[in-house]
């Protein structure tokens, strides 16, 4: 694995590579508060038959985010993407993309359709916001509105912090199933040191960003512009969000000629509950 710093057009950003550049190129997309390490095991996993590249996405990782909120926007995001990814490679190349990544994946591939062969999306592109705060209203959820959404992102991001390092690798451990040496390394790039306190990397005021181009940009609206062949792994746990969830990818297929395989025993992070099914998923979808 190489962490490698572009500095090209004004762009700025961190990437991680892993494999040889000979073969066929998978460029990574990750999710809201991630980092391009959320794809380590994967990186791992794809790295012998090909060349993988993971993108810290603007206010992630170690790239510096945007100054104004609204340059969050999809169109805007979408050519930020293609500065990077246009200095990485000149050739087409296959997508893999989580949550947040994947509504920005569908973005690009609606108006980028020549140069990505496949897409694979991993557990998002298909939540809609809208659709999704009316379903938790029915219910009297929590996150039933925009506001409420971002207002719970601000005080996770800007509020929450740990006395230590341990404390929040501690915390991560236990939201998932299984673990491993390479998720604890994907887990301390989360984090940075701010006054002796261990804060997450991305603030709130990213994440008011994303959340509300998600909102007015939602992937519905360009369903019929989708001609590259997208799969999705979808996630299955909770089961509670199992209806809703159902709900939304039947609108999606409806729209697409998209392929859909749900994971069992999968939460939203699918990749780091699932790696080795993700990877198989992604060496039968990419062939």
């Amino acid at each position: 694995m190489k962490e490698i710093y572009i500095n090209s057009e004004g762009i700025k950003a961190r990437i991680h590579e892993w494999g040889n550049c000979q073969n066929p190129t998978i460029i990574c997309f990750h999710g809201l508060g991630s980092t391009s390490l959320s794809f380590i095991e994967l990186g791992e996993l794809l790295k012998n038959e090909y060349h993988i590249i993971s993108i810290d996405l603007p206010g992630h990782g170690k790239t510096s985010g945007f100054l104004k909120e609204e340059d969050y926007e999809m169109p805007n995001m979408i050519k930020w993407i293609d500065k990077i990814v246009s200095s990485i490679t000149k050739n087409s190349f296959f997508i893999l993309a989580h949550s947040w990544g994947a509504d920005i994946a569908l973005h690009y591939i609606a108006a980028y359709p020549s140069k990505v062969k496949k897409v694979m999306l991993l557990d998002g592109g298909y939540y809609i916001k809208n659709e999704s705060y009316a379903y938790e209203a029915s219910r009297s959820g929590m996150i039933d509105s925009l506001q409420k959404e971002i207002d719970y992102y601000i005080k996770d991001f800007d509020e929450y912090y740990f006395d230590t390092l341990e404390e929040h690798i501690k915390l991560e451990k236990s939201n998932y199933n299984r673990w491993s040496l390479l998720l604890e390394e994907a887990a301390k790039d989360l984090i940075r040191v701010e006054q002796g306190k261990y804060k997450y990397h991305a603030n709130g005021f990213t994440a008011a960003g994303a959340i509300k181009s998600m909102y007015y940009y939602p992937t519905s609206d360009i369903y019929d512009k989708l001609s590259t062949p997208i799969c999705l792994l979808q996630s299955t746990l909770p089961e509670s969000m199992g209806e809703i969830r159902d709900i939304l990818v039947e609108k999606f297929k409806i729209k697409t000629s998209l392929k859909v395989k749900k994971i069992h025993e999968a939460g939203h992070m699918i990749h780091w509950d699932k790696p080795y099914e993700v990877a198989n998923e992604v060496f039968t979808w990419f062939k």
